[in-house]
């Protein structure tokens, strides 16, 4: 397994958020969790970088436990955009991306720091507002900063926990869109979490489909959104069409099932 969770068991408070959730996600594939409100998608991201212990179970990189690596290597290789960060007062853009250089740093900023900074800063189109206070920008624009911090540790695996929450559609597809083609372009490895289905199997090469603390389908977008899937993990009675230009499938909601919580 190059990256991934193995028997992954989490409870909180007597109750089992997670029950032995095991996921191979493969190097350079963009992976996507979907399931309810509170079946443990944030919580299983959380994991990764020890918010969350969990009872049993491991996050595994390149065969290994995570934990058995070093702290500062775990936090080079993987990036990680927290799902609604709160805004730091008086920060700039520039010195929010900048942040994502302190695993690297023995003293001060170097030349090398600099110029990834400024690579990152221009791949996110943040370059003309990298001296714009984070409390003036957009929601969009934020959160391109946000992503650009994660990004300016140049990860190989990169972990974002409902990465377009509060956008307008634009903005959702800018961000998306960034992600996928830094995919595309670098092999970065994406593992994220989204409630927009139809936005998840057009940006996904694999969907997760939690419930009841566990996976309950995976597999490509058309192999896991159909009908039982929507019916048994969400709740809700739903047609399903193919988008015509790219052959995604999208979610039609047609009503709750009656019993639904």
């Amino acid at each position: 397994m190059y990256f991934g969770f193995e028997n992954v068991t989490v409870s909180y408070k007597n109750r089992r958020v997670l029950d032995g959730v095991t996921i191979d996600i493969p190097k350079g594939r963009i992976v996507t969790v979907i399931g309810r409100n509170g079946c443990g998608k944030s919580t299983l991201l959380r994991t990764v970088f020890g918010m969350v212990r969990p009872d049993s179970g491991s996050v595994v990189l390149e065969g290994k436990k995570l934990h058995s690596y070093p702290t500062n290597e775990v936090a080079r290789r993987i990036g990680y955009l927290a799902q609604s960060p709160a805004v730091p007062q008086g920060m700039d853009v520039r010195s929010l991306a900048a942040c994502g250089r302190f695993p690297f740093r023995k003293g001060g900023s170097s030349r090398e720091d600099e110029r990834i900074i400024d690579e990152t800063l221009q791949v996110t189109g943040l370059t003309g507002l990298q001296h714009r206070q984070l409390a003036s920008l957009s929601g969009g624009e934020r959160q391109r900063a946000w992503l650009a911090m994660a990004l300016c540790r140049k990860p190989e695996i990169l972990i974002l926990d409902e990465p377009t929450t509060y956008l307008d559609i634009s903005c959702r597809l800018e961000i998306l869109e960034l992600v996928q083609r830094l995919n595309r372009e670098t092999g970065m490895t994406v593992l994220m979490v989204l409630h927009d289905l139809d936005l998840a199997a057009r940006y996904s090469d694999t969907l997760i489909a939690l419930h009841e603390g566990k996976v309950f389908a995976e597999g490509t977008p058309r192999e896991v959104l159909c009908k039982q899937t929507l019916r048994e993990v969400f709740g809700v009675e739903a047609q399903l069409m193919n988008d015509g230009a790219d052959g995604y499938p999208v979610v039609i909601p047609v009503r709750r099932q009656e019993g639904d919580r």
